[in-house]
């Protein structure tokens, strides 16, 4: 707790999320029925998303990206591999955002030292967020475990905030996970019941599911896999 106290945010910039089109298909309309709707249909709603910035300042292109990935491609990626049925809460609020902001965390009282972690908030009600995203830069290097800085980043990250609030939380970091990591994850979801396994619902907040996501820079390209929870290649939406 005293921890947490020490720590901030500082927000870095801020970003509206707006249909190019609101007379076209929209993603908040894919998510009032998304049975009837095909791949097709929800790459043109994806398109049809505008992220403008507010205050124009400088923002790193990573976070960009991430926000980007979100609301279209793993948007996308959930109704292909049909995790969006048992993510369905998560799901429909990220069709529904109206406004994201980028702040950076910072530790100490009367110095503050900015940390190696982003906080992306993603907005329906600009009282509170519904969806929040943990950006990790750090490395392997680091004294700490990937399990120890996951759980340190989202303690700080959803402290202060009203938990009932936020349906989904995203960590990004640029190291694939280690057994003991996932093992960890596993037994802070119930994935070993194989209903529940792909809710991801993190035991201690009510109703916030997780997934995890891996980032990658090649070429000064970034790229993104989502590793948790695992959606093996066999799995098709019924069985998910």
């Amino acid at each position: 707790m005293f921890d947490n106290i020490l720590i901030s945010k500082k927000e870095t910039s801020k970003f509206r999320v707006t249909p190019k089109n609101p007379l076209t298909l929209t993603c908040e309309k894919i998510t009032q029925t998304p049975r009837v709707f095909n791949t097709a249909q929800i790459k043109n709603a994806i398109e049809n998303i505008s992220l403008i910035d507010v205050e124009e300042k400088v923002t790193p292109e990573l976070l960009i990206k991430i926000i980007e990935y979100i609301l279209k491609d793993f948007f996308l990626y959930m109704h292909q591999t049909g995790l969006y049925n048992r993510q369905f809460k998560l799901w429909k609020t990220m069709g529904n955002i109206t406004q994201c902001s980028i702040s950076k965390l910072q530790g100490g009282i009367f110095k503050k030292n900015d940390l190696n972690t982003y906080i992306i908030d993603f907005f329906i009600d600009p009282k509170s967020p519904c969806l929040c995203a943990i950006v990790n830069e750090g490395t392997k290097a680091e004294s700490l475990s990937m399990y120890e800085n996951f759980k340190s980043s989202l303690s700080k990250t959803l402290y202060g905030i009203n938990p009932d609030r936020v349906k989904g939380v995203f960590y990004f970091f640029n190291a694939m996970p280690d057994k003991e990591f996932i093992t960890k994850l596993d037994f802070m979801t119930n994935a070993f019941d194989p209903i529940s396994k792909y809710e991801a619902m993190l035991s201690d907040i009510k109703d916030t599911r997780l997934n995890i996501i891996n980032f990658k820079c090649e070429n000064e390209k970034y790229s993104f896999q989502h590793v948790y929870p695992e959606i093996r290649k066999l799995e098709t939406k019924n069985k998910v």
